[in-house]
């Protein structure tokens, strides 16, 4: 990873998108429209981060944890990635992003899998800015199979792990948002959130726009980052 220094912009944001389910059931309407509704605002709000120079957004579209909602749900919820992850993506490719996915993939039916090496092999630039999208990711999983990798090649030390991390070619996380009113990470990028400024909304994810978002990026460049220095 790199080094840690201060900065006014962040180079990598993580965006934990919670809220879609409230949002449907505010307005009386299945989850599953929560859901699609939060993937039709993840392109502008994206957009509007690499636009401002962001060098990457993790997005935490389908934890681990997941899975243990009610199958029905499970269900929409990959039906939506099946339908919508290649057009989504496709967009911010043409943008000029890279688009990587962190997490156990192998999960997903083949078709999924399919269209997910597919949009990897779309993007080979690694200068790009990126969007990392977490599919059936586990902040704890993905340390514990970092430090089997890191094992498997020698000692087990910091710099084992960080370059077995999912995120091992991306830039520190600077800043971590979540929305919906919940304030925890909930397994999300925990090794990397060692020194990320963290930031909670009420608004509920298909709710955020960019407006917000660079009133959040604003109020991070006024923070004082100190990494555990004086």
């Amino acid at each position: 990873m790199r080094s840690k220094s201060d900065t006014v912009m962040p180079r990598h944001i993580g965006i934990i998108m919670d809220g879609n389910g409230r949002w449907a059931t505010k307005r009386l309407l299945p989850r599953s429209a929560g859901h699609r509704a939060g993937v039709k605002n993840i392109t502008p709000v994206v957009t509007a981060a690499l636009e401002a120079g962001v060098q990457c957004v993790s997005l935490y579209a389908f934890s681990a944890e997941n899975k243990d909602r009610p199958k029905d749900e499970v269900d929409q919820l990959i039906d939506i990635i099946r339908k919508h992850i290649k057009p989504m993506t496709r967009g911010l490719i043409e943008r000029g992003a890279r688009v990587t996915f962190s997490g156990d993939t192998t999960y997903f039916p083949p078709d999924v899998q399919q269209q997910l090496a597919d949009i990897v092999g779309e993007n080979t630039d690694k200068t790009a800015q990126t969007v990392n999208i977490l599919l059936n990711y586990s902040g704890r999983s993905e340390l514990a199979r970092a430090a089997r990798l890191a094992a498997k090649s020698g000692e087990v030390t910091e710099a084992a792990i960080e370059a077995n991390l999912y995120t091992a070619e991306l830039p520190e996380l600077d800043m971590i948002i979540r929305t919906g009113g919940e304030k925890r990470l909930s397994n999300f990028l925990l090794y990397q959130a060692a020194y990320s400024e963290l930031f909670f909304t009420d608004t509920l994810w298909p709710d955020f726009d960019k407006s917000e978002l660079k009133e959040l990026i604003a109020e991070f460049g006024h923070r004082t980052r100190r990494f555990g220095r004086v």
